[in-house]
């Protein structure tokens, strides 16, 4: 019952496809995660998906066992820990990658940075070696830096295709469509912030909500 009221659509679905044979397997790294449990609940929901490969450091088998439940056809397989990292990538036409740390109050972009990057270096290696032709959606902020850290990656080891290495901000695109809405409801004309706000709704992206 609950699988059935989480059913992506299908242009979420399609997102995913790059052929028309519904036989992807797909990689979640960072699977246990804030972003990772949603994610991948969302990609076991999705009719193009037939392997669902969930990695993190932790937790991750509880989590591909809960997810496995779900009556689809896609085989839900838990890898926890370096050393199921490779196994967990083997064959995959898409690789995810939510994971590191989200942040937090007082921290900086420098700060977050220091901390990702090296995840983000290390997961990215091991796609190279093992599905350098997978396509590469990285979520792991600050997307600016580290997609740019995986295509370094990629070019070490001589499989970089800058066709299949993407930065994922659907989530913040998500989230900046709500703080506008919410302040389109708070803001009347008379506000004195309206100034400010009649110049931010000319641009293209306000005009159409």
């Amino acid at each position: 019952m609950f699988s059935r009221a989480v059913r992506p659509t299908v242009s979420f679905a399609r997102c995913l496809s790059t052929s028309s044979q519904n036989n992807a397997k797909v990689a979640v790294l960072g699977a246990s995660g804030g972003i990772g449990q949603p994610l991948s609940l969302l990609l076991k929901n999705s009719p193009l998906v037939s392997h669902l490969s969930l990695y993190d450091i932790a937790h991750t088998p509880g989590v591909a066992a809960d997810l496995s439940h779900i009556e689809t056809r896609a085989q839900v397989t838990g890898h926890m820990g370096p050393d199921q990292l490779d196994a967990a990538l083997q064959g995959c036409d898409v690789v995810v990658i939510p994971a590191g740390v989200p942040r937090k109050p007082g921290m900086t972009r420098d700060d977050l940075f220091n901390t990702n990057a090296t995840i983000v270096a290390t997961l990215a290696d091991a796609c190279a070696r093992n599905c350098p032709e997978a396509m590469i959606c990285i979520i792991a902020n600050p997307v600016n830096s580290t997609i740019p850290i995986t295509a370094e990656v990629m070019k070490k080891h001589g499989v970089y295709n800058p066709n299949r290495v993407f930065g994922v901000t659907t989530l913040d695109i998500v989230r900046a469509n709500t703080f506008v809405a919410e302040l389109k409801v708070l803001l009347k004309p008379s506000h004195p912030c309206m100034c400010c706000w009649n110049r931010f709704t000319e641009s293209s992206c306000c005009k159409d909500s």
